[in-house]
């Protein structure tokens, strides 16, 4: 239920079971990405503002330095090059049984039952040896609910009404559900249609479970920033990330992470950046305080 309960049981795990299994994995190398994704849905579950009312970074708080105690206590509990790798070597990891728990995006559950393997254009990792042995939980306090792909239309399209209608077709409710069911889709199930689909839930043994997980997730779940120079943002704490992970101390790398976003702000605009910061703290889970649950608009499986 806790992040430090997390760290523990993967302790014990590791302590049980290593060399053999171990209690955790993560994909911690620098540029893969994962480490700004993670830190975010940690620094906010622990109460972690991204920006004060001056639009000055809130990172350097007690709520950075918890959470990167945390992520430690974990590294110490993973699998032995944990800080190197990245997602496919963390899902290639688990697939073949040596972490025992891992905490990453939907294709997870759908690799683990050995579903995505089934088309050839997954090639990129095993043949799971783990399928009919896996369970799926909430990850402590809020998961990332992460960015996704997006379809545009662009202003000087030369047909910008048959562009439209492609794109309303292809977000359909049955043309969607196709599309996120196929095995190498990186298209994850989003509509509360694909989560009570009764199509999917047949594709693999334990997709209802899978399904009502991602949908119980999408209740609590934290929207990544969206707004000019998020990038900018993301790669400081990826930099922040990989230097605590080689010894920083953690409150001077929070301090230097915390001004590389203050010069991203102020490059950008104070003014400009507040008003882009304002609306997005508008949007469902925004903030551990406004998630789809706690406005009284949960679904639950």
């Amino acid at each position: 239920k806790t992040w430090e309960e997390y760290a523990q049981i993967a302790q014990f795990i590791t302590d049980q079971m290593a060399p053999n299994v171990y209690g955790a994995g993560h994909f911690r190398k620098a540029g893969s990405p994962g480490n700004q994704f993670d830190f975010l849905q940690q620094y906010r579950a622990n109460g972690g503002k991204l920006f004060g009312d001056d639009m000055k970074a809130g990172l350097a708080s007690d709520a950075g330095v918890k959470t990167l105690q945390n992520m430690i206590a974990a590294n110490a509990a993973s699998i032995p090059g944990n800080n190197e790798l990245d997602a496919v070597s963390l899902w290639a990891a688990f697939l073949t049984g040596k972490v025992a728990m891992i905490y990453s995006w939907p294709p997870s559950g759908r690799m683990a039952a050995n579903y995505s393997q089934s088309a050839t254009a997954i090639n990129f990792i095993p043949q799971s040896q783990i399928a009919g042995k896996v369970g799926y939980a909430v990850v402590p306090g809020n998961p990332e609910h992460a960015t996704g792909y997006n379809k545009a239309l662009s202003a000087d399209s030369a047909n910008p009404e048959a562009a439209y209608l492609f794109m309303q077709w292809a977000c359909s409710p049955p043309v969607s559900l196709a599309r996120c069911m196929l095995p190498y889709a990186l298209r994850d199930p989003y509509r509360i249609s694909h989560f009570k689909s009764e199509l999917y839930g047949a594709l693999f043994p334990s997709a209802k479970e899978y399904l009502s997980n991602l949908n119980n997730s999408a209740n609590v779940g934290l929207l990544d920033p969206i707004m000019p120079g998020a990038q900018d943002y993301f790669l400081s704490i990826d930099r922040m990330c990989t230097a605590v992970w080689a010894g920083a101390d953690p409150k001077a790398s929070l301090e230097t992470a915390a001004a590389e976003w203050n010069e991203t702000t102020d490059r950008l605009g104070v003014d400009s950046q507040k008003a882009f910061y304002t609306e997005f703290l508008k949007l469902p889970g925004a903030t551990a305080d406004n998630t789809v649950e706690k406005l009284g608009m949960a679904v639950t499986l």
